[in-house]
Protein backbone atom coordinates (compact mmCIF):
# COMPACT_ATOMS: atom_id res chain seq x y z
CA UNK A 1 0.00 0.00 0.00
CA UNK A 2 1.38 3.41 -0.99
CA UNK A 3 1.46 5.84 1.90
CA UNK A 4 -0.53 9.04 1.75
CA UNK A 5 1.48 11.91 3.13
CA UNK A 6 -0.59 14.36 5.17
CA UNK A 7 1.22 17.44 6.42
CA UNK A 8 -0.11 20.04 8.82
CA UNK A 9 0.82 23.49 10.07
CA UNK A 10 -0.23 25.12 13.30
CA UNK A 11 0.78 28.73 14.01
CA UNK A 12 1.46 29.62 17.65
CA UNK A 13 1.56 33.05 19.24
CA UNK A 14 2.25 33.06 22.99
CA UNK A 15 0.25 29.82 23.20
CA UNK A 16 -1.75 28.26 25.99
CA UNK A 17 0.06 24.94 26.02
CA UNK A 18 -2.66 22.81 27.68
CA UNK A 19 -5.03 23.83 24.87
CA UNK A 20 -2.39 23.14 22.23
CA UNK A 21 -1.81 19.71 23.76
CA UNK A 22 -5.51 18.96 23.54
CA UNK A 23 -5.49 20.00 19.87
CA UNK A 24 -2.52 17.78 19.07
CA UNK A 25 -3.74 14.76 21.03
CA UNK A 26 -7.04 14.91 19.13
CA UNK A 27 -5.03 14.75 15.90
CA UNK A 28 -3.10 11.78 17.27
CA UNK A 29 -6.35 9.89 17.91
CA UNK A 30 -7.65 10.85 14.48
CA UNK A 31 -4.41 9.60 12.96
CA UNK A 32 -4.80 6.25 14.72
CA UNK A 33 -8.30 5.82 13.30
CA UNK A 34 -7.25 6.81 9.78
CA UNK A 35 -4.16 4.61 9.81
CA UNK A 36 -6.37 1.55 10.23
CA UNK A 37 -7.66 2.25 6.70
CA UNK A 38 -4.81 4.02 4.91
CA UNK A 39 -1.05 3.85 4.79
CA UNK A 40 -0.13 7.24 6.22
CA UNK A 41 2.85 9.47 6.77
CA UNK A 42 1.89 12.31 9.10
CA UNK A 43 3.99 15.42 9.63
CA UNK A 44 3.16 18.43 11.80
CA UNK A 45 5.04 21.73 11.89
CA UNK A 46 4.40 24.10 14.77
CA UNK A 47 5.30 27.63 13.70
CA UNK A 48 6.33 29.88 16.59
CA UNK A 49 5.20 33.39 15.70
CA UNK A 50 5.76 34.73 19.22
CA UNK A 51 8.85 36.82 18.37
CA UNK A 52 10.24 36.12 21.85
CA UNK A 53 13.33 33.96 22.31
CA UNK A 54 12.29 32.98 25.84
CA UNK A 55 8.97 31.61 24.61
CA UNK A 56 10.74 29.71 21.85
CA UNK A 57 13.08 28.04 24.34
CA UNK A 58 10.06 27.08 26.47
CA UNK A 59 8.38 25.59 23.39
CA UNK A 60 11.48 23.59 22.50
CA UNK A 61 11.63 22.10 25.99
CA UNK A 62 7.91 21.39 26.04
CA UNK A 63 7.92 19.71 22.62
CA UNK A 64 10.90 17.53 23.46
CA UNK A 65 8.76 15.83 26.09
CA UNK A 66 5.32 16.14 24.51
CA UNK A 67 6.26 14.70 21.10
CA UNK A 68 6.46 11.21 22.63
CA UNK A 69 2.68 11.39 23.11
CA UNK A 70 2.18 11.74 19.33
CA UNK A 71 4.04 8.71 17.96
CA UNK A 72 2.17 8.71 14.64
CA UNK A 73 3.14 12.29 13.83
CA UNK A 74 6.59 13.63 13.08
CA UNK A 75 6.26 16.92 14.99
CA UNK A 76 8.72 19.75 14.32
CA UNK A 77 9.01 23.27 15.71
CA UNK A 78 9.87 26.14 13.38
CA UNK A 79 10.68 29.66 14.48
CA UNK A 80 9.36 32.39 12.22
CA UNK A 81 11.37 35.60 11.66
CA UNK A 82 8.88 37.45 13.88
CA UNK A 83 5.16 37.88 14.34
CA UNK A 84 4.55 37.74 10.60
CA UNK A 85 0.84 36.95 10.70
CA UNK A 86 -1.31 33.83 10.56
CA UNK A 87 -1.31 33.23 6.82
CA UNK A 88 2.35 34.01 6.32
CA UNK A 89 3.25 31.74 9.23
CA UNK A 90 1.45 28.86 7.52
CA UNK A 91 3.11 29.76 4.21
CA UNK A 92 6.51 28.96 5.73
CA UNK A 93 5.39 25.33 5.80
CA UNK A 94 3.15 25.25 2.73
CA UNK A 95 5.78 26.41 0.25
CA UNK A 96 8.02 23.38 0.85
CA UNK A 97 5.32 20.76 1.54
CA UNK A 98 5.68 17.50 -0.42
CA UNK A 99 2.47 15.94 0.86
CA UNK A 100 -0.72 14.96 -0.97
CA UNK A 101 -2.83 16.82 1.61
CA UNK A 102 -2.10 19.73 3.93
CA UNK A 103 -4.09 20.71 7.01
CA UNK A 104 -4.15 24.23 8.40
CA UNK A 105 -5.42 24.03 11.97
CA UNK A 106 -5.96 26.51 14.80
CA UNK A 107 -4.35 25.85 18.19
CA UNK A 108 -7.78 25.69 19.85
CA UNK A 109 -9.44 23.31 17.39
CA UNK A 110 -10.25 19.71 18.33
CA UNK A 111 -10.97 17.21 15.58
CA UNK A 112 -13.36 14.29 16.06
CA UNK A 113 -11.73 10.87 16.21
CA UNK A 114 -12.91 10.00 12.69
CA UNK A 115 -12.33 13.45 11.16
CA UNK A 116 -9.09 12.62 9.39
CA UNK A 117 -10.47 9.34 8.07
CA UNK A 118 -13.61 10.99 6.70
CA UNK A 119 -11.61 13.82 5.14
CA UNK A 120 -9.31 11.37 3.36
CA UNK A 121 -12.23 9.26 2.18
CA UNK A 122 -13.92 12.28 0.64
CA UNK A 123 -10.83 13.80 -0.96
CA UNK A 124 -9.64 10.47 -2.37
CA UNK A 125 -13.07 9.96 -3.93
CA UNK A 126 -13.18 13.54 -5.27
CA UNK A 127 -9.84 14.24 -6.97
CA UNK A 128 -11.24 17.50 -8.34
CA UNK A 129 -11.81 19.02 -4.88
CA UNK A 130 -9.18 21.50 -3.72
CA UNK A 131 -10.31 22.30 -0.18
CA UNK A 132 -12.54 20.55 2.34
CA UNK A 133 -14.27 22.56 5.06
CA UNK A 134 -15.76 20.77 8.10
CA UNK A 135 -18.83 20.84 10.33
CA UNK A 136 -17.89 23.06 13.29
CA UNK A 137 -19.44 22.94 16.75
CA UNK A 138 -18.69 24.84 19.95
CA UNK A 139 -17.85 23.07 23.18
CA UNK A 140 -21.53 22.98 24.16
CA UNK A 141 -22.32 21.05 20.99
CA UNK A 142 -23.99 23.97 19.24
CA UNK A 143 -23.49 24.10 15.48
CA UNK A 144 -21.57 27.03 14.10
CA UNK A 145 -22.79 28.17 10.68
CA UNK A 146 -19.42 28.70 9.03
CA UNK A 147 -20.17 27.95 5.39
CA UNK A 148 -20.35 31.52 4.21
CA UNK A 149 -20.81 33.52 1.06
CA UNK A 150 -18.30 36.14 0.00
CA UNK A 151 -18.25 38.90 2.63
CA UNK A 152 -19.30 42.45 1.87
CA UNK A 153 -18.55 45.62 3.79
CA UNK A 154 -22.13 45.61 5.09
CA UNK A 155 -21.80 42.05 6.41
CA UNK A 156 -18.44 42.86 8.02
CA UNK A 157 -20.00 45.77 9.87
CA UNK A 158 -23.07 43.80 10.96
CA UNK A 159 -21.03 40.91 12.34
CA UNK A 160 -18.36 42.86 14.16
CA UNK A 161 -19.61 46.30 15.10
CA UNK A 162 -23.37 46.81 14.72
CA UNK A 163 -25.68 47.18 17.76
CA UNK A 164 -27.94 44.26 18.66
CA UNK A 165 -31.11 46.00 17.47
CA UNK A 166 -29.64 46.47 13.98
CA UNK A 167 -28.42 42.88 13.83
CA UNK A 168 -31.94 41.75 14.67
CA UNK A 169 -33.49 43.96 12.01
CA UNK A 170 -31.08 42.63 9.37
CA UNK A 171 -31.03 38.99 10.48
CA UNK A 172 -31.97 37.86 7.00
CA UNK A 173 -28.73 39.37 5.66
CA UNK A 174 -26.70 37.40 8.20
CA UNK A 175 -28.65 34.20 7.47
CA UNK A 176 -27.98 34.52 3.76
CA UNK A 177 -24.28 35.17 4.42
CA UNK A 178 -24.08 32.00 6.57
CA UNK A 179 -25.74 29.92 3.84
CA UNK A 180 -28.61 28.90 6.12
CA UNK A 181 -30.68 28.25 3.03
CA UNK A 182 -28.56 25.07 2.65
CA UNK A 183 -28.88 21.90 4.71
CA UNK A 184 -25.79 21.65 6.93
CA UNK A 185 -26.42 17.91 7.34
CA UNK A 186 -25.63 17.40 3.65
CA UNK A 187 -22.56 17.99 1.52
CA UNK A 188 -22.49 21.56 0.20
CA UNK A 189 -20.67 21.35 -3.14
CA UNK A 190 -19.58 24.98 -3.46
CA UNK A 191 -18.63 27.15 -0.48
CA UNK A 192 -17.39 30.65 -1.19
CA UNK A 193 -15.90 31.52 2.22
CA UNK A 194 -14.66 28.49 4.20
CA UNK A 195 -13.78 28.63 7.88
CA UNK A 196 -10.10 29.12 8.65
CA UNK A 197 -10.09 27.12 11.88
CA UNK A 198 -9.58 23.81 10.01
CA UNK A 199 -8.75 23.72 6.31
CA UNK A 200 -8.02 20.39 4.59
CA UNK A 201 -6.27 21.24 1.33
CA UNK A 202 -5.05 19.23 -1.60
CA UNK A 203 -1.44 20.37 -1.37
CA UNK A 204 -0.73 20.82 -5.07
CA UNK A 205 -3.73 23.11 -5.55
CA UNK A 206 -2.84 25.10 -2.42
CA UNK A 207 0.67 25.61 -3.76
CA UNK A 208 -0.74 26.43 -7.19
CA UNK A 209 -2.54 29.47 -5.76
CA UNK A 210 0.52 30.44 -3.72
CA UNK A 211 -0.84 29.69 -0.26
CA UNK A 212 -2.20 32.56 1.81
CA UNK A 213 -1.97 36.20 0.76
CA UNK A 214 0.69 37.66 3.11
CA UNK A 215 -1.02 41.06 3.08
CA UNK A 216 -3.65 39.67 5.48
CA UNK A 217 -2.07 39.64 8.94
CA UNK A 218 -5.11 38.10 10.63
CA UNK A 219 -8.80 37.76 9.66
CA UNK A 220 -10.24 37.38 6.14
CA UNK A 221 -7.20 35.43 4.95
CA UNK A 222 -9.56 32.44 4.84
CA UNK A 223 -12.10 34.34 2.74
CA UNK A 224 -9.35 35.33 0.35
CA UNK A 225 -7.77 31.87 0.04
CA UNK A 226 -11.20 30.31 -0.48
CA UNK A 227 -11.96 32.75 -3.25
CA UNK A 228 -8.69 32.03 -5.03
CA UNK A 229 -9.01 28.28 -4.49
CA UNK A 230 -12.44 28.02 -6.06
CA UNK A 231 -11.10 29.68 -9.21
CA UNK A 232 -9.25 26.42 -9.91
CA UNK A 233 -10.96 23.73 -7.76
CA UNK A 234 -14.15 23.27 -5.70
CA UNK A 235 -14.31 24.19 -2.02
CA UNK A 236 -16.62 21.60 -0.46
CA UNK A 237 -18.34 21.37 2.93
CA UNK A 238 -18.36 17.79 4.26
CA UNK A 239 -20.56 17.27 7.36
CA UNK A 240 -18.98 13.90 8.18
CA UNK A 241 -15.78 15.78 9.11
CA UNK A 242 -16.57 17.19 12.54
CA UNK A 243 -14.50 19.53 14.70
CA UNK A 244 -14.95 21.51 17.91
CA UNK A 245 -13.68 25.08 18.12
CA UNK A 246 -13.26 26.98 21.38
CA UNK A 247 -14.32 30.12 19.53
CA UNK A 248 -12.55 32.78 21.60
CA UNK A 249 -13.38 35.99 19.79
CA UNK A 250 -11.21 38.99 20.72
CA UNK A 251 -12.32 41.60 18.21
CA UNK A 252 -13.95 43.90 20.77
CA UNK A 253 -11.64 43.35 23.72
CA UNK A 254 -9.12 46.05 22.81
CA UNK A 255 -8.28 48.56 20.13
CA UNK A 256 -5.47 46.53 18.54
CA UNK A 257 -7.48 43.42 17.51
CA UNK A 258 -10.31 45.71 16.37
CA UNK A 259 -7.86 47.64 14.20
CA UNK A 260 -6.45 44.40 12.73
CA UNK A 261 -9.97 43.22 11.86
CA UNK A 262 -10.89 46.53 10.21
CA UNK A 263 -7.64 46.64 8.26
CA UNK A 264 -8.06 43.09 6.97
CA UNK A 265 -11.68 43.74 6.01
CA UNK A 266 -10.70 46.86 4.11
CA UNK A 267 -7.88 45.00 2.34
CA UNK A 268 -10.35 42.32 1.31
CA UNK A 269 -12.88 44.82 -0.07
CA UNK A 270 -10.18 46.73 -1.94
CA UNK A 271 -8.96 43.49 -3.50
CA UNK A 272 -12.29 41.87 -4.34
CA UNK A 273 -14.96 44.59 -4.11
CA UNK A 274 -18.36 44.03 -2.52
CA UNK A 275 -19.56 46.97 -0.48
CA UNK A 276 -23.25 46.14 0.04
Amino acid sequence: MTDLHVSASLVLYKPDLPTVERTLLALQLAGERAKAHYGLMLTMTLVDNSADSRIHVQLERWLQEFATRMPLWNVQLMRSPGNIGYGQGNNLVIKDATSQYHIVVNPDLFVAEDALLEALRFMEARPDAGLLTPAVFDEDGERQYLCKRDPTLLVMFLRSFSPKWLKKRLQSVADHFEMRDWDYEQVIPSVEYPTGCFMFFRTRTLQQIGGFDPDFFLHYEDADVGRRMRSIAPVVYVPAVKVVHQWARNTHHSFKPMFVTVRSGWLYVRKWGGYW
